[in-house]
């Protein structure tokens, strides 16, 4: 049985990645830096032949930080940006394949792009000072959602644990009138922030 146009995709893309040293697992891509730190690369999949890459940068350190929180993903990118915005002029946000096409050339492009762009984003974020420092200075670059519980984790594992602390009392406050579901799970998340990291 052939495999599905969106499979025969992906597979064309894991074959050009592979000298890269990018490696699949699961839905993503992953580069070992070294010190469990690695590149990410995912997808996003319109349709079943246009392919939205998105690049990124995991830690081990924070994903240890959340599990002791009970939350995020394991391997989810600390930072992350789709590929087109890293992309100077004319920037290409996704690209469309043919079923049954001739892949390698639109993947031999995809990954030169990636390289291109998305590989500096990576090497520059590797570095978990430089991140932490940037994140600290421009806490608007992270989601709504997610900047109490990245910064709050940033600074406990940058020894700071009253200035995370602080981080998730704005974000209360934010949301002292709300019931909506990420208003609980915030106060959820204070309430385990104490029990993990107390004093």
């Amino acid at each position: 049985m052939r495999p599905s146009p969106k499979t025969d995709v992906l597979m064309a893309v894991d074959t050009a990645l592979r000298p890269t040293g990018f490696v699949r697992r699961g839905h993503v891509w992953l580069q070992d830096c070294g010190d469990g730190v690695s590149g990410w690369l995912g997808f996003g999949v319109a349709g079943s032949l246009e392919l939205t890459p998105l690049v990124g940068v995991c830690f081990r350190r924070y994903d240890e930080a959340c599990k002791a929180l009970g939350v995020g993903f394991r391997a989810a990118p600390v930072v992350s940006a789709p590929l087109g915005h890293l992309m100077e002029d004319k920037p290409v946000w996704k690209w469309t394949f043919t079923p049954g096409g001739d892949h390698a050339p639109l993947v031999a492009s995809l990954v030169a792009a990636f390289l291109k762009h998305g590989k500096p984003y990576i090497d520059k974020y590797a570095k978990w000072d430089t991140l932490a420092r940037e994140l600290v200075a421009k806490p608007e670059s992270l989601l709504d959602f997610e900047r109490a519980r990245k910064l709050a984790v940033v600074h406990v594992l940058g020894g700071n644990a009253g200035a995370a602390r602080e981080a998730l009392q704005k974000e209360t406050e934010r949301v002292a009138d709300s019931r909506d579901e990420y208003a609980r799970s915030h106060r959820a998340l204070v309430h385990r922030f104490e029990i993990a990291f107390p004093g």
